[in-house]
């Protein structure tokens, strides 16, 4: 949390009280929705400093038709209610694009709020149906989706040669989503012989996991899919790995960050957790990693901030062929239609807003980092 505080110190130095500001106030404003404070803000803050990095590059170039960028930032934190009243705060601050939010439950919250108004794009938000069901239109992603992520987790299943499988989520649009995934793709695949035997929701944020250890050990399970994030995970594998628990653990990108590694030290070890593809074979993303530790040489740069910085250049060029925030229908359109050459490599978007070509891996946590597994 001290390392939290003080990038958000440094960050808040660096932009000053309105976001990142240019010196000519003539700017073109975009907003940053996110968690910036508390348990999750290693997600937002790598999503924030890879927006920052786009626009600090775009800027240095003359901006975007002639302006300079303006960042105007809101704090979400990961939660659905926060994210209602930071959303609130950037449509009626007159922001038309945002990049953003962080968490899938935070971003349906944001799109309540935005409808066809705000067009929103985000790096790391990666619940199905926000982009399958068709009720928003000005929403795009540049991360994968976690349809991917559940059949990656069932795909480990079978290789590995597990049969009896636990289920367990945070009750959140993202675990709870994920945890339905994973539960209808191993119900379909009758052939491979695996078995549900516990499926159940927790409470986010509970200290003692006593009750579903209990239950767990109980149900004969071989492996546990996690649906959540790493803060929840974190305590619950501490405390199974204690009461003697050898589970194997499964979660998803909520799962693969450097805070759950840190917060569950050794009791890490072997647990598996999806991740979104490493980009930085790209000359384009190896310059934007090295200017970030140049700029925040003791902050880790996390999982979106390519991620983040690949959105927003994407945003950025949409914006420039549309002559400005203004039209969004004109923005939306060069953004299904127009491949742009990024920190990610080349994005564009299919007719639902998802980025086209994105995909996940597997890793295992081996000896304190993430390694990949193949499959």
């Amino acid at each position: 949390m001290r390392k939290v505080m003080t990038a958000l110190a440094a960050m808040v130095l660096a932009l000053g009280s309105g976001g990142l500001m240019a010196a000519d106030q003539d700017t073109i404003k975009i907003g940053y929705g996110g968690a910036l404070l508390g348990n999750l803000a290693s997600y937002g803050l790598s999503g924030f400093y890879g927006m920052e990095y786009a626009v600090l590059q775009a800027n240095a170039k003359g901006g975007v038709l002639g302006k300079q960028i303006e960042i105007v930032k809101e704090d979400d934190g990961c939660d659905p209610a926060m994210a209602t009243n930071a959303a609130n705060k950037l449509a009626s601050g007159g922001i038309k694009v945002v990049n953003g939010h962080t968490c899938s439950g935070a971003t349906r919250s944001a799109l309540s709020v935005y409808g066809d108004n705000v067009l929103l794009i985000s790096p790391s938000a990666t619940e199905v149906s926000l982009t399958t069901d068709g009720a928003h239109p000005y929403f795009f992603r540049t991360t994968p989706r976690d349809d991917a992520q559940s059949a990656l987790e069932v795909q480990l299943l079978k290789k590995n040669g597990y049969k009896k499988v636990a289920i367990l989520h945070d009750k959140g649009d993202y675990g709870q989503a994920l945890a339905n995934l994973a539960r209808a793709e191993i119900e379909a695949d009758k052939a491979s012989g695996l078995e549900i035997v516990l499926f159940d929701g927790i409470t986010t944020g509970q200290v003692s996991f006593d009750s579903v250890i209990s239950r767990l050990k109980n149900s004969g399970a071989e492996a546990l899919l996690w649906g959540g994030y790493y803060s929840d995970a974190s305590k619950m594998v501490i405390q199974m790995r204690n009461k003697k628990l050898e589970v194997v653990v499964i979660g998803a990108d909520g799962l693969k960050n450097d805070g759950y590694l840190k917060m569950a030290g050794a009791a890490a070890e072997g647990t598996y957790a999806t991740g979104q593809v490493d980009l930085t074979s790209n000359p384009l993303a190896q310059a934007a990693v090295e200017d970030h530790k140049k700029r925040y040489p003791t902050e880790e740069i996390g999982p979106y901030f390519l991620y983040s910085a690949g959105a927003t250049e994407a945003l950025l060029a949409a914006i420039e062929k549309a002559g400005g925030v203004s039209d969004l229908a004109a923005i939306k359109k060069h953004l299904h239609e127009d491949e742009v050459e990024t920190v990610m490599g080349p994005v564009r978007f299919d007719e639902r807003g998802d980025v086209i070509g994105a995909g996940f891996k597997m890793f295992v946590v081996k000896d304190g980092g993430y390694v990949e597994v193949e499959l």
